[in-house]
């Protein structure tokens, strides 16, 4: 018997499988447009994509962890960038002015999981919008009272804090985890579909933009 026949209709199989599991990610209702399209920083055949998150949020809490692990992976070809919330006389506002301070001093990275730990873990909802609890929480990571109240009112991060309400009214965010993919797309918790879909989703929308730079 020739093995070969056996195995081609086998494949099918196997990649019939593999597209029934697959989700089926439709406009309108896992993702949408975004109009206008918006221009991007990312160099030509580099496809950017932004997070806006809130650290207060449970949702972006919820996503973090299948955003970290597509970060681990993500392709070459791929920018990403993170925006805090910062919408003035928001709820978002004061973390996202945490988020500059931290990025300013240089810390980040360091303390973005302990950050989102300790409101959603540790129970420190004050973390949420409450600048002596903030000042207190970055004590544990090396930095003075006095770096963080200069850092909290510096030029530095008005200047980014200004930059990121232009940014997310341009795209009109009004919600987070909200993701954009190449300024053209968005897609995020507001769209109906679980944490490690939403990367998944992000995932189709940047293999369209591949395609659609191909031609």
């Amino acid at each position: 018997m020739n093995m070969k026949w056996l195995l081609i209709p086998l494949m099918w199989l196997v990649s019939a499988a593999v597209l029934a599991d697959a989700p089926q990610f439709q406009q309108g209702v896992n993702y949408e447009r975004v109009t206008p399209a918006q221009a991007v920083d990312a160099k030509p055949g580099q496809i950017e994509v932004i997070e806006f998150f809130w650290y207060g949020c449970p949702h972006c809490f919820d996503l973090e962890p299948h955003l970290e692990a597509w970060l681990s992976h993500k392709p070459k070809d791929v920018t990403f960038k993170r925006i805090p919330g910062a919408m003035k006389d928001s709820e978002f506002y004061t973390d996202g002015q945490a988020y500059f301070v931290a990025q300013a001093l240089g810390i980040g990275d360091k303390i973005h999981e302990p950050f989102f730990n300790a409101i959603h873990l540790d129970g420190q909802g004050e973390l949420r919008d409450d600048k002596d609890a903030l000042r207190t929480f970055f004590g544990k990571f090396g930095v003075s009272a006095k770096d963080f109240d200069t850092t909290w009112d510096s030029f530095g991060v008005a200047t980014k804090l200004s930059q990121a309400q232009q940014i997310e009214q341009r795209y009109n965010i009004s919600g987070v985890p909200t993701i954009i993919i190449n300024g053209k797309w968005k897609t995020g918790a507001g769209y109906q579909m679980a944490p490690a879909d939403i990367m998944k989703c992000v995932d189709f929308l940047i293999q369209q933009e591949r395609a659609t730079q191909k031609h």
